[in-house]
């Protein structure tokens, strides 16, 4: 809030007319370009896309077109140092001066856009720079105060927040994804069809409304933007999940003191009540946005399902990361799987803007990672391929351990912990329960409130 306070209205100054001239480079050569938001590249919403969100390796190789994430690091210097910073700033001056928000009216591309800018916020208030480095305190105020004010006009009203597609639920009626897993064809991507009714086989794991969620480490790596609700299912069905879930609510011990250096710490017993091979786990993602009252709501909007299949138990310590990446998967006794939107996909109302991420697919990894950038050391397309491991090979870095020691969201499942209990009212559906713990949290946040001392403090532009 402090930040806030110091700004100058910096929103106007140096604003620019641009057409091409942003986009040239030195020897002619245009920039990288989408048609994400229009057929014409040129168009203003293309323009401010392109230029925040695309990266580039030595060679001109482009990255990030349709990332679920902004392909930015805690120490990311693109967008801060030059040539990058000036044209962030020439292309957030005329989108703002033009007032380019009233292009486009689709609540579905306003979401997205807000989503994705609201990530860059993010960004730099948490970036930081290792000795030796600039600061670029200067750099990042200036982008912020445009940032926050073009966010300002990207939001929706609750109403229309409300009314976003539900595209999960699309996404089934599309019949364009298997319903369910095939022992027999393992690799056969599936996304299941009853995943949110209360009364299915599938059970949505209650938080304890002091915390963050039941995945606490994915809510704290994206700040709280997006919710998560976990789900499990044994091959019993319901009454066999909730009856585990019990079990692990009423285990006399589920904490014992560790071992080695962390011996003053306790953690969780590895003798917990085992789960039998076929239980399955949906990790879903959906995205936060704020309204026009500057509410954080949730939406309907899924970016990610992430689902681990145990064809297996085995007894797997966690964190055994010998052997090498395959080693560690066969280890796991799991299967991995994952769908996850993609903005022309969604644009064009097609499969609830999902796709199924392919075997080989590889793609930088931001999640969890510990903030150096490899972009600027990236030569070609070639070396990423080289150095950068297939998606759903990520996962078992986390959840590496065999049967109940890969399930990292156990502890929210002993007491004091909420006790597992269908609700009273099945048609209550479990969204809500994931979502109202992680907007609380996301309203503490230094960077949301940052954001909100921009809006108060920065006069908005005629």
């Amino acid at each position: 809030m402090r930040r806030a306070a110091t700004v100058v209205l910096l929103l106007l100054a140096g604003m620019c007319l641009w057409e091409t001239a942003v986009f040239a480079r030195p020897g002619g050569n245009l920039e990288p370009s989408v048609t994400l938001y229009d057929s014409n590249a040129s168009h203003p919403w293309n323009r401010l896309y392109a230029t925040l969100f695309l990266r580039e390796d030595r060679q001109g190789g482009v990255y990030g077109q349709d990332s679920l994430d902004p392909l930015f690091w805690a120490e990311t210097e693109h967008l801060l140092a030059q040539p990058s910073h000036q044209r962030a700033m020439d292309v957030l001056d005329y989108f703002l001066r033009t007032h380019a928000e009233n292009l486009v009216h689709d609540p579905v591309k306003k979401a997205m856009m807000q989503r994705d800018l609201w990530a860059l916020f993010d960004w730099t208030v948490a970036q930081y720079s290792p000795r030796g480095r600039p600061r670029y305190d200067r750099e990042k105020q200036e982008l912020e105060v445009r940032l926050a004010e073009v966010l300002r006009r990207l939001t929706l009203t609750p109403e229309e927040i409300e009314a976003l597609p539900d595209t999960y639920a699309q996404a089934v009626a599309s019949g364009a994804f298997a319903k369910e897993y095939d022992p027999a064809n393992r690799e056969q991507t599936f996304l299941p069809a009853d995943l949110h009714d209360p009364q299915s086989p599938w059970v949505c794991i209650q938080t304890t409304e002091s915390d963050a969620g039941v995945a606490r480490m994915h809510v704290f790596n994206f700040s709280g933007r997006s919710s998560f609700l976990v789900f499990i299912r044994l091959p019993g069905g319901r009454k066999a999940t909730m009856d585990y879930l019990q079990s692990l609510w009423n285990f006399p011990q589920p904490w014992i003191q560790g071992q080695g250096p962390g011996s003053d710490q306790a953690v969780e017993n590895p003798d917990l009540p085992p789960f039998p091979a076929g239980t399955e786990f949906a990790l879903v993602r959906h995205a936060n946005l704020f309204d026009s009252q500057g509410e954080i709501e949730a939406s309907p909007i899924t970016e990610s399902v992430q689902i681990r299949v145990y064809h297996s138990i085995t007894a797997t310590p966690p964190r055994d990361f010998t052997g090498g990446i395959d080693f560690m998967i066969r280890k796991s006794g799991q299967d991995f799987f994952e769908i996850r939107m993609s903005r022309p996909l969604l644009f064009s109302g097609k499969n609830g803007g999902l796709r199924v991420v392919g075997r080989n697919e590889r793609e930088f990894l931001t999640f969890q990672s510990q903030g150096d950038d490899p972009l600027p050391e990236l030569a070609n397309r070639a070396d990423f391929e080289k150095h950068a491991i297939p998606e759903l090979q990520q996962c078992v870095w986390c959840h590496s351990g065999g049967g109940v020691n890969s399930f990292n969201s156990r502890s929210s499942l002993f007491r004091p912990n909420l006790r597992q209990q269908d609700p009273e009212n099945p048609q209550y559906g479990p969204i809500y329960w994931g979502d109202s713990s992680t907007l609380a949290w996301k309203q503490n946040r230094y960077d949301w409130g940052l954001l909100n001392g921009y809006w108060r403090t920065t006069a908005p532009p005629h």
